[in-house]
């Protein structure tokens, strides 16, 4: 007998409220997935939770964005009205609310303006909502099995599956997530990271790198342990070689006067 799926038609609500939600879809499709009760698990925890978390994230800063961008966009034409008649004979009685009126709206401009400025809105506006949507379609993809999911990474021949794109899903939703970092707060190679600044102050020879994960078929070279003592020893040898002597001049006494010699050989005065 073949494993049968009903298919669940998605909730519409009415009028746009009480609708299925787009991690109830995943997750009705998921449960389909022939993959292990571990992984999907974990998909839900780390996938699920992080499109949760980028929703609310996008709705806020689009909630800011508009409002914002609304009153500044309206106040700026209504101010220059008021106050091309705010002293004219025929409402006159309304000079003062026109006044504070004017005011108010001047206030509300100014402030929603610095607050677009100094939070960045329009940048984590744009960041956000291009992040979401690229896990969105990222996930769809994997449940799908199309665009990388469908074989390309697999070098055997295989016929792809949940359970052995699982891996590869896994590792492109983190380089996601790490790329919406670093847009967000801090690139690694940037010279005011102070993360990056520190790092270079204890390794002065060290080369900059970034906090991207590697390609899905290179290995992180940190977990790689040395495989034979001659390698651990010469590891021990370069970094003692690494480290500058404590002085760079030699005393040396000669009968009744003293020498100091540089190493390069050359005499210095004492």
């Amino acid at each position: 007998m073949s494993n049968t799926t009903i298919a669940k038609i998605p909730r519409k609500g009415c009028l746009g409220l009480c609708r299925e939600t787009e991690e109830e879809r995943y997750e009705a499709v998921l449960e389909s997935a022939i993959v292990d009760e571990h992984f999907k698990n974990s998909i839900r925890r780390r996938y699920i939770y992080m499109l949760q978390e980028f929703q609310t994230r996008a709705f806020r800063y689009s909630a800011l964005y508009h409002i914002g961008h609304f009153i500044i966009t309206v106040g700026s034409l209504v101010v220059p009205a008021l106050l091309s008649v705010q002293y004219t004979n025929s409402i006159a009685d309304y000079q003062t609310q026109i006044y504070w009126l004017t005011w108010t709206l001047s206030l509300c401009v100014s402030m929603f303006n610095g607050i677009l400025v100094l939070f960045k809105v329009d940048k984590k506006y744009h960041s956000l909502h291009t992040t979401l949507e690229r896990l969105r379609s990222e996930g769809w993809q994997y449940l799908e099995l199309t665009g990388r999911y469908t074989g390309n990474l697999l070098h055997n021949g295989d016929e792809p599956s949940h359970r052995n794109q699982y891996r590869f899903f896994c590792h492109y939703v983190e380089k996601i997530k790490l790329a919406q970092i670093e847009e967000e707060y801090y690139k690694y190679e940037d010279p005011s990271n102070p993360l990056r600044s520190t790092q270079n102050s204890q390794k002065p020879g060290a080369a900059s790198s970034t906090i991207m994960l590697p390609s899905i078929h290179e290995e992180i070279a940190a977990l790689n342990p040395p495989k034979t003592v001659k390698e651990v020893m010469q590891g021990l040898l370069t970094e003692t070689e690494s480290i500058p002597s404590p002085t760079n001049e030699v005393v040396v006494p000669v009968e009744n006067n003293t020498t100091a010699l540089s190493k390069d050989g050359t005499s210095l005065p004492v």
